[in-house]
């Protein structure tokens, strides 16, 4: 009787688990990666769009906008890179608070970095990982110069 216990107890949790072992490999979305995008996303707009019809870019917001468009190619192909869906919308973290629309930016990229510095489990990605991360800092650091420019 003990036999059969051992033997069939397995073959009956095995349907059970199966689905939880698949899981585990299966290419889904990835939540902090597509939150970094979103993120990045709302960051540009704020940069880009300025109240006013006077008004040129300065040099650092274009700097800015630069390193944010390489930031969001590299999240991207990272995310491709680890089998992970970030086409999908995802709504940014990011609140504006109405101090200013470059401050709102800088909290946006803090947010989106914040999200990238996550764990990835496959090692393979990490320098791009990080290089993503470099490219959201210099975006941030060129935000607020832009800041000092404006008299912020």
């Amino acid at each position: 009787m003990k036999l059969i216990h051992k033997l069939v107890l397995p073959l009956l949790l095995a349907p059970a688990l199966l689905p939880l072992a698949a899981q585990a490999d299966e290419p889904g979305h990835h939540g902090a990666y597509l939150h970094a995008l979103a993120d990045l996303h709302v960051a540009h707009w704020l940069i880009e769009h300025r109240p006013g019809d006077n008004w040129a870019m300065g040099r650092n917001e274009q700097i800015a906008l630069s390193e944010i468009d390489a930031a969001t190619r590299e999240i991207t192909q990272l995310g491709a890179d680890v089998g992970k869906d970030v086409y999908r919308e995802e709504r940014p973290d990011a609140r504006p608070d109405r101090r200013g629309r470059l401050h709102d930016a800088v909290e946006a990229l803090e947010r989106a970095r914040s999200d990238v510095a996550q764990r990835e489990d496959d090692p393979r990605v990490f320098g791009l990982q990080q290089h993503a991360m470099h490219r959201i800092e210099m975006a941030k650091h060129a935000t607020e110069d832009a800041m000092r420019d404006a008299g912020y």
